[in-house]
């Protein structure tokens, strides 16, 4: 019996055709074709998909699929290569430049509370400024990848 959520993908010859996909209501003049068994797909040439995906590091980068028909099905390996010092310098410098635009979002917002004549106490005016200083010294941190944010005040 067929699962509600099975992507299929089409299988010429044993050689996969395409990609993975909900099966079509009509195929090759069989209408209702999406309720066929899968015994009676795969006489059609449709198989079901099993994915499989790799054992992943922060250091890996998916390069692609490799499809193998397998039995009654198509599994579907992920494939992966170690990511090099040049795409994670630049991952690094993307990861940065985020936290900056955040860091100016933050800093925007809450721009009011260091007018002379806005309608808060010194004490919380105060508060505020020590925020705004934090989220300043935010590209300071040493890793970018847990930035620690600071608590804006009540």
């Amino acid at each position: 019996m067929r699962g509600i959520d099975v992507d299929y993908i089409q299988v010429e010859n044993g050689v996969v055709k395409g990609y993975p996909r909900p099966l079509p209501q009509n195929w090759a003049d069989v209408s209702n074709f999406y309720l066929l068994e899968n015994e009676r797909l795969r006489q059609y040439g449709w198989y079901p998909v099993r994915f499989v995906p790799a054992t992943k590091t922060e250091n890996d980068v998916v390069t692609g699929q490799n499809f193998v028909v397998e039995g009654t099905e198509v599994v579907q390996y992920e494939q992966i290569k170690l990511k090099t010092q040049d795409e994670i310098q630049q991952e690094n410098i993307q990861l940065l430049e985020n936290i900056r635009e955040e860091r100016n979002k933050l800093l925007f917002e809450c721009d009011w509370t260091q007018l002379t004549d806005v309608p808060i106490s010194e004490e919380n005016k105060g508060k505020w400024k020590q925020y705004r200083q934090a989220l300043r010294d935010i590209t300071n941190q040493s890793d970018p990848h847990n930035i620690v944010w600071p608590t804006k005040p009540e």
